[in-house]
């Protein structure tokens, strides 16, 4: 008799691997990612972001983003807290003029400290922690977002995503966005000293892409002033986590930022996150592995060869092969590659289940 083994059944293998969570853990957002194009997210969708208010000895006061990654640090730029004496941070903000919303909270600190190599005006080292006073509460509202690991790739190719509440527009009076956005870009090539990023962007001096991270910031996919300091996040599919990668540079003062198609410059967390942890005691973490009892599961980046942009949610054949023991599942967007959960079975694109390696035409061959 020809088995095969059905969709019902095979998503309930899939939700085997599917893991509870609490506003303890790290880069759980509060809905699915999704391409935004550069509008408002969510209420709270990205809990983790941080709103800096900076104030100056002279007075005067600037703005920045910010990550959180524990309950007492906050993960920004170097050159955010440059002659700065006093950080407000506001935590649990969607609508950053209103002081009464739902999770908001607030603190008041003088300390921080900068990568030690930093110097102004550098693109390298522009990376700091900020201490808070207390430790924040940890809600549906106010999470940390996820470390990356030191030998994390280089992620080339794969979809990030920006958030910030920096100029959003070339109107002039714009100003600052007062609600949260984001926008996902694609990592382009920073390797050594002559990467594309480096070419694109050859008029804000040297730099080296183990250092650096860049994303593509065409169709108006680009951080701006007021951006400075906020994350560059990586969905991982497979935890269903986000990953702060990226600490963005300077964002662009001018009314063409919005239209820039410069590349948009972060400090590479990997690279750093030695140095986060032993400055700030944030415990390392062992480095999950992507296996289970069941089944196999890998997030699988937008390519020439499979994309889910614009497909249904559902499963798909990998294009890859005729005869595959893999597929591919796009949910929201994204793409998953999955193992078929038993051994000698192997995937049919006509039927879109997997059934016995000699039941399938395409392996005969």
């Amino acid at each position: 008799m020809k088995k095969q083994f059905h969709f019902a059944f095979l998503l309930a293998i899939l939700a085997l691997v599917v893991v509870g969570n609490d506003a303890t853990e790290c880069g759980i957002a509060n809905r699915p990612a999704r391409i935004t194009g550069g509008i408002e997210t969510l209420r709270n969708e990205f809990p983790w972001v941080a709103y800096l208010r900076l104030f100056f000895w002279s007075g005067t006061s600037a703005q920045c983003g910010g990550t959180l990654i524990h309950e007492r640090w906050i993960l920004t730029a170097a050159h955010c807290l440059y002659g700065v004496v006093n950080v407000t941070v506001v935590l649990g903000a969607h609508d950053i003029n209103n002081p009464s919303s739902l999770g908001r909270q607030e603190f008041s600190t003088k300390k921080w400290i900068s990568h030690p190599l930093w110097r102004y005006g550098d693109v390298e080292n522009d990376i700091a922690v900020i201490e808070l006073p207390v430790a924040a509460t940890m809600t549906d509202y106010v999470r940390p977002a996820c470390l990356p690991y030191p030998d994390d790739p280089s992620l080339d190719g794969w979809t990030v995503t920006i958030t910030g509440w920096g100029n959003y527009s070339s109107d002039v009076n714009s100003g600052s966005s007062p609600v949260l956005r984001s926008v996902r870009s694609s990592v382009i090539d920073s390797s050594g000293t002559t990467g594309l990023c480096q070419q694109k962007a050859a008029d804000v001096g040297p730099f080296h892409g183990d250092k650096i991270i860049c994303s593509d910031s065409s169709y108006n996919r680009h951080f701006c002033h007021g951006d400075d300091g906020g994350p560059m996040n990586y969905h991982n599919a497979y935890w269903n986590t986000f990953t702060v990668v990226g600490v963005a540079w300077i964002g662009d003062p001018s009314v063409e930022c919005s239209v820039s198609t410069k590349p948009n410059i972060c400090a590479r967390v990997s690279y750093y996150v030695d140095w986060i942890h032993d400055t700030t005691g944030i415990p390392r973490l062992p480095k999950p592995t992507t296996t289970t009892t069941t089944t196999t599961t890998t997030p699988a980046p937008t390519t020439a060869y499979f994309t889910c942009e614009g497909k249904p949610s559902g499963l798909y054949p990998n294009p890859a092969c005729t005869c595959c023991t893999t597929f591919y599942k796009c949910s929201n967007g994204y793409a998953y590659l999955y193992d078929c959960p038993d051994n000698g079975t192997v995937f049919d694109p006509q039927l879109l289940v997997c059934v016995f390696h000699g039941d399938l035409p395409a392996c005969q061959v």
